[in-house]
């Protein structure tokens, strides 16, 4: 081994992560409006991004199975002949499971003949020789065997929850013995989910005691006379060359024929524009959140850059609102929108009211902020204002989900007349089945712009703060921003 560190390197089991995603969602699968089930290929894309954003990993490939039989298939024609067929629902899904590798930039690697464990294998025991810190991508427990100090695994876990990361000491914890002995150990219990037959009678616990006591298969067979107990010695005794197949059958080759160069195995950026035509089409948009490229001003696209360099104001005295609305007196057309402390109408009390005249500019008028009282304008003197424009017949009001701020106004008998149009009333009409119509996606879908959430501000789940205890400063842009 070199001793220069190269990077580290993600190798995934692509087969393994497929069937993990299907079957995380066989109880209730995701089906787009288009009726298609996507459930594995947003758990797999799911999978790969939580991969790139905790591990940032330095080189990244994905390895499938092939549909052909391999050369254990030769060797025990029983090998895997318990395994059920591929669900049909699943086949379809591999094109675009395909797509979205393809989008994401990730190399993809196959062998007939040979597993993908085979395939990693290969790859991963050259790559720790060469310096690589690799990590081997699946929840298949054949993989234990390959693990050494610069060579572990990375066992995906459900939801959102952390990996396992298992070296030496985590794989002897969690299946009993070092990963020298590991193929021993599958040798002589068998693997029912390969239908690799090992020592028949022979469980976990008296093949970790078998090891224990002589240390290898070999010394095991070999010595099976010295068994104490006689019921396991006499099935050791009578399946030896059952014991030294399954041997065979479950160990990882580390020298198969793949063509590869592990320059090629270099992160590269995801293809936006690919991901984005995909995600779409799939519905997947908080997926396409995630891949939204970060750029410098000047490289960004039109739209985002108008953004990016928007003018956003905070309204900081009676004077300037008064102002305001007289400006906004002499236009056709207002976009409005309301900050409050809560999504029930009922109960929503108002922080603030951004509105906007024109692309790329937009005011903030705050009128709540608990914990930023001084930068509030008063609020009956501003509540008149605001009123003065939100009931003016000369202009027209547009917003986003515009019934839930005319609700909120009603409390404070402030009416919005006329109003103009609604952009997610719009978005409905375009697509009626779209299963969202939120602000933030629609930016997305039609500008690339990616708005800043509601999150980076009042946090989320139990942590969640009032939108009222947020500084007027930093709720000017996000509030201006709606508006925009």
């Amino acid at each position: 081994m070199t001793g220069k560190n190269r990077g580290s390197l993600y190798l995934i089991d692509g087969s393994a992560i497929v069937y993990r995603s299907y079957f995380a969602f066989i109880r209730n699968p995701l089906i787009n409006s288009k009726g298609e089930n996507t459930s594995a290929t947003f758990g797999f894309i799911n999978s790969l991004l939580k991969i790139i954003n905790d591990e940032k990993p330095d080189y990244l490939a994905i390895v499938f199975d092939t549909p052909k039989p391999t050369f254990r298939h030769e060797q025990y024609k029983e090998y895997k002949s318990t395994r059920a067929k591929m669900p049909e629902d699943l086949v379809v899904q591999l094109p675009r499971i395909r797509q979205a590798a393809e989008a994401l930039n990730i190399p993809v690697y196959e062998l007939e003949g040979y597993e993908a464990d085979d395939v990693i294998g290969t790859i991963a025991t050259r790559a720790a020789s060469d310096g690589f810190d690799v990590w081997c991508v699946t929840g298949d427990k054949d993989y234990f065997q390959l693990v050494k100090d610069n060579l572990r695994i990375y066992y995906p876990k459900s939801g959102s929850s952390d990996a396992d990361k298992m070296g030496r000491e985590e794989v002897k914890a969690k299946f009993g013995v070092y990963p020298e002995q590991v193929i021993d150990k599958l040798a002589l219990m068998g693997d029912n989910s390969d239908n690799v037959p090992g020592i028949p009678g022979i469980g976990p616990k008296t093949a970790d005691s078998l090891l224990e006591q002589f240390g290898t298969l070999e010394k095991v067979l070999e010595g099976h006379d010295q068994i104490k107990a006689k019921g396991v010695r006499e099935k050791v005794s009578s399946n030896k060359d059952s014991a030294i197949m399954s041997r065979e059958l479950v160990t990882i080759l580390t020298t198969t024929p793949i063509d590869y160069e592990l320059d090629d195995l270099k992160r590269r950026d995801v293809n936006y524009e690919a991901a984005k035509k995909l995600f779409l089409e799939l519905e997947f948009s908080r997926l396409l959140k995630q891949v939204m490229p970060d750029a410098e001003i000047e490289e960004l696209e039109p739209a985002k850059a108008q953004a990016a360099k928007a003018d956003y104001h905070l309204v900081s005295s009676l004077k300037e609102l008064k102002d305001l609305v007289s400006s906004c007196l002499e236009v056709k057309e207002v976009a409005i929108d309301t900050e409050t402390t809560s999504l029930n109408t009922l109960e929503a009390e108002l922080v603030g009211v951004s509105v906007a005249m024109k692309a790329g500019a937009a005011y903030y008028i705050p009128l709540g902020h608990s914990e930023d009282k001084e930068n509030n304008l008063p609020f009956d003197e501003a509540l008149k204002e605001i009123k003065r424009l939100t009931e003016t017949k000369k202009v027209q009001k547009f917003g986003q989900n515009i019934k839930y701020d005319l609700e909120v106004f009603h409390r404070y008998d402030v009416d919005i007349d006329p109003i103009g149009f609604d952009t997610m009333l719009a978005s409905y009409v375009l697509d009626p089945s779209a299963r969202e119509n939120s602000l933030d996606f629609l930016a997305m879908k039609h500008f690339d712009y990616k708005m800043q959430p509601i999150s980076d501000l009042i946090g989320s789940g139990k942590n969640q703060k009032s939108f009222a205890t947020v500084p007027v400063k930093k709720a000017t842009f996000y509030a201006a921003e709606d508006a925009d």
